[in-house]
């Protein structure tokens, strides 16, 4: 009798075993292939009422009822530079809130061309690199700062399509999404076109964008909602936090399903 005890107990460990086994496999597929992550960009800390903006579309995100496995913020974090440094503070103390790891790249309010090497330089140091890669479960995530490719000047040790390159090549194949500030397109704006990326620059970024598998890239910089296609994959260009021109604050929840990307846009709950 003991020994059929035993065995039955050894039984019931090992049916145990198997459904928190197959509980965990069905957990990670249902991260590979369907999870949700935020879009937030320009939140422009340091003028006006940006930072009591960030504050509440922070709140608001962490409310958020689904489980949000990433954010990625797309630049113009401060409005003045990295050297203001009341700014880049309150920035980082708005941001560190959000439950969610934090991805970002720095926009032109963050990095100016009149001060490449200080306000760069502050910005790694606050922030973190120019180039930045992160997986969950089966996509990889690369934030890029582009802004050199956007208005044609060199960052010394900093070759933003070179960069790209390698690490669509680290990716090995699995499904990416590339965030960078100014989008490569035209911009449309007091009713007449403007002029966007130099013609070969934004050329090479769309042939080595297309060679990989990039399912979307993720920008800001024109405070507007809209998209484009660049080749075969969607430019999806986020409203911004900041409530300048008039504009409403507002951030992006994404939807990975099906090896395709979904979007919601969520105005500020006042």
């Amino acid at each position: 009798m003991f020994k059929y005890k035993i065995r039955f107990f050894t039984l019931v460990v090992l049916l145990v075993s198997c459904i928190c086994l197959c509980a965990q496999i069905e957990s990670a597929d249902s991260l590979n292939n369907h999870f949700y992550f935020v879009h937030l960009t320009d939140t422009h800390v340091g003028t006006e009422n940006n930072l009591e903006l960030t504050q509440k579309i922070v709140e608001q995100i962490n409310n958020l009822p689904m489980h949000i496995q990433c954010i990625v913020h797309t630049g113009d974090i401060v409005n003045y530079g990295m050297e203001d440094t009341i700014a880049v503070i309150n920035a980082i103390s708005a941001l560190e809130q959000l439950e969610a790891p934090l991805l970002m790249i720095p926009g032109n309010h963050d990095i100016y061309r009149n001060n490449l090497e200080g306000t760069k330089d502050a910005y790694i140091e606050h922030f973190g690199p120019l180039l930045t890669e992160n997986e969950f479960g089966e996509i990889v995530f690369i934030g890029l700062y582009s802004n050199p490719l956007a208005r044609s000047f060199l960052v010394e040790d900093f070759e933003p399509l070179s960069e790209l390159e390698e690490a669509l090549q680290r990716a090995e194949g699995k499904p990416t999404v590339v965030f960078h500030h100014i989008p490569s397109v035209e911009d449309f704006y007091l009713n007449q076109m403007h002029s966007g990326w130099e013609n070969d620059i934004r050329s090479k970024w769309e042939e080595v964008l297309n060679a990989y598998n990039v399912i979307g890239v993720l920008a800001g910089h024109f405070h507007r909602d809209e998209h484009y296609w660049l080749g075969d994959i969607p430019l999806y260009i986020s409203t911004p936090v900041t409530d300048h021109w008039g504009r409403q604050p507002s951030f992006r929840i994404f939807e990975y399903k099906n090896g395709r990307l979904n979007y919601r846009t969520q105005y500020l709950e006042r």
